[in-house]
């Protein structure tokens, strides 16, 4: 049986020479049908022409040009309406698979029950050799007793065998995550009352639970992430603004009380103290 469409949602902004190396992985080890949309947000780098004109040349990459730095969400959503794919992928310019990924995906979508999305394991180079060159960023996420996302399993070596137990979690990251695509059609996409950059993720992933369905960790689907290289250009000044308001709308939305009555209904622990 043939293997469903993947739309890879990539929001662009400067850094073109990372993102294309970030292109070269995904094209390497990205081992079912795939078509990737690159969705740039004003780059203004000297590369950025030439090297959207190379990656177009191969079918399955489609280019989206920003006049302007839509954010996150914003920058989604156009990708999701250009999306031909069955699942939707997000990852960020700035993180590789370092392995085939998206066959593990499929089959836990697969094998779980009313699953809405699929978490794949983060990690960041390490100094150490073999096994342990990579440690974990993060295998998802969990809420802490504000209600607020926070890395799952943070820095563990790679030989902690709580890194390969596959399980469901309390809430995706906004990046190496494959979402049902008719999911998103009953819940909807980003929340575009955001600003430009933070929890907008985490917002979705509470909609996606709310609507009950599951999300899944899978520790096969393995990327590396070089922490917030796909956004070294925003300005410091907006980024905070961005993430002020972004955490006052969240919190307005999402009480504690709220996230925690969809967890226990999912089977999960109070997270309340």
């Amino acid at each position: 049986m043939s293997q469903p469409l993947t739309s890879i949602l990539m929001p662009v902004f400067n850094n073109i020479d990372i993102m294309a190396t970030s292109i070269q992985y995904l094209t390497q080890f990205t081992e079912t049908p795939f078509e990737i949309i690159l969705i740039d947000n004003g780059s203004w780098e000297p590369q950025t022409d030439a090297t959207y004109a190379a990656l177009s040349q191969d079918p399955r990459i489609q280019v989206i040009r920003n006049k302007t730095n839509l954010g996150f969400g914003r920058a989604n959503n156009l990708g999701l309406a250009q999306a031909k794919g069955r699942y939707i992928a997000l990852i960020n310019s700035d993180m590789f698979p370092i392995a085939p990924w998206l066959g593990a995906v499929h089959n836990r979508f697969a094998q779980v029950e009313k699953c809405g999305a699929v978490q794949g394991l983060i990690v960041l180079p390490s100094a150490e050799q073999g096994v342990d060159q990579w440690s974990v960023q993060t295998c998802g996420s969990q809420f802490n007793a504000k209600g607020e996302a926070i890395y799952r399993l943070p820095n563990l070596p790679m030989h902690d065998p709580r890194v390969h137990q596959a399980s469901p979690l309390h809430s995706f990251m906004g990046t190496g995550v494959v979402l049902d695509r008719a999911v998103i059609a009953e819940v909807g996409f980003f929340d575009e009352e955001y600003d430009i950059v933070f929890m907008e993720d985490t917002d979705l992933s509470l909609r996606i639970s709310q609507a009950g369905y599951r999300v899944y960790y899978e520790p096969a689907a393995r990327f590396m992430h070089l922490h917030s290289a796909s956004m070294p250009h925003l300005e410091q000044a907006v980024y905070d603004r961005s993430r002020h308001f972004n955490k006052a709308l969240y919190h307005q939305k999402w009480p504690v009380e709220k996230i925690d009555a969809i967890l226990q209904k999912q089977g999960f622990a109070s997270i309340m103290v």
